[in-house]
């Protein structure tokens, strides 16, 4: 599935990209912020747990 603005991926969810996966942490906000580590690709998740941002 391609994650979009809106999309409810939880908190406690590690997202995939390019066949592994995603490294996050936690940010100032509650949230989480993940990136690829192959593409550089990031996902911001909001502290309700829905995707805020995708930054490919």
């Amino acid at each position: 599935m391609e994650l979009e603005d809106g999309h409810d991926l939880g908190l406690d969810a590690t997202p995939l990209c390019c066949n592994g996966e995603m490294g996050g942490e936690d940010d100032e906000d509650g949230g989480r912020e993940y990136t690829c580590s192959s593409c550089g690709t990031e996902l911001i998740v909001s502290s309700n747990g829905l995707v805020f941002d995708v930054r490919p």
